[in-house]
């Protein structure tokens, strides 16, 4: 071969190779991306379920200290009946 064409032929191999490597290159930051992307779409989805379910033990929470609430308003009457005929009862004596 003579040198020009080996030029040509390294010349070409060269660029060959570039492409394929910049193809390579592309590919893999093409697959870099959409997995960044399905990871952020995955954290997106818990990040609502998440927040559907402090939601619903938000909800329980408020449900329970209502009947708290109740059981509270429930033991002063009984703490009252109670000091009321514990009353009765001494003056009875």
């Amino acid at each position: 071969m003579s040198k020009a064409l080996n030029f040509y032929f390294f010349a070409a191999a060269t660029a060959v190779a570039s492409a394929l490597l910049l193809g390579s290159y592309a590919l893999a930051e093409s697959d870099v991306y959409f997995n960044l992307k399905r990871t952020r779409d995955a954290l997106l989805a818990q990040r609502q379920e998440l927040l559907n379910a402090q939601q619903a033990v938000q909800q329980q929470m408020g449900e329970l200290q209502k009947r708290n609430d109740r059981i509270d308003a429930y033991l002063r009457d009984n703490d009252n009946s109670l000091r009321d005929v514990e009353g009765a009862l001494r003056t009875t004596k």
